[in-house]
């Protein structure tokens, strides 16, 4: 009988879907960022983010495009591939998967922004690896070791 691996639970910030667009990112980076699109989309790894996740990517997208900054497609093709990547994440809602207090009180007890919290703590909530650009962030969290922290990891060494 055949053995079923079950995939891997990842929480991706927006940054994330983002650095897989601009051309400007660092290359190591941006590929790992596409694997992980990648799988999220072939459904090798179950991917988990905020109901504000698309509204960030497209925030990001558009100061992104007005500022000039290269990207991979037109604007019109990025938003169609974040409409199908959100077609197979798992969306976690205020006041029913997370609450503002308690990702405020996380922010202060792990000394980061809110944003960052939100997806910390939803990583934490669902047991996966919560994957940033951030290289700050992570060094950060990892000089301080939380214990409370989920798994945490640098978009350029997904693999």
């Amino acid at each position: 009988m055949e053995r079923q691996t079950q995939a891997p639970k990842v929480v991706i910030n927006a940054s994330v879907f983002l650095t897989a667009v601009l051309i400007d990112e660092p290359a190591d980076a941006r590929h790992g960022a596409h694997r992980l699109l990648q799988d999220v989309i072939a459904q090798q790894a179950d991917a988990f983010v905020p109901d504000r996740f698309e509204d960030e990517v497209l925030g990001g997208l558009v100061e992104a495009v007005t500022k000039g900054r290269p990207i991979l497609a037109t604007p019109a093709a990025i938003f169609s591939a974040l409409q199908r990547f959100m077609e197979v994440v798992t969306i976690h809602h205020r006041n029913i998967n997370w609450r503002a207090e308690e990702v405020f009180q996380a922010a202060l007890s792990w000394r980061v922004s809110y944003y960052d919290a939100l997806y910390l703590v939803i990583a934490q909530k669902v047991g996966a690896t919560y994957w940033t650009v951030d290289r700050k962030l992570l060094r950060f969290l990892r000089q301080h070791r939380f214990p409370d922290l989920p798994a945490l990891d640098w978009i350029g060494d997904y693999r």
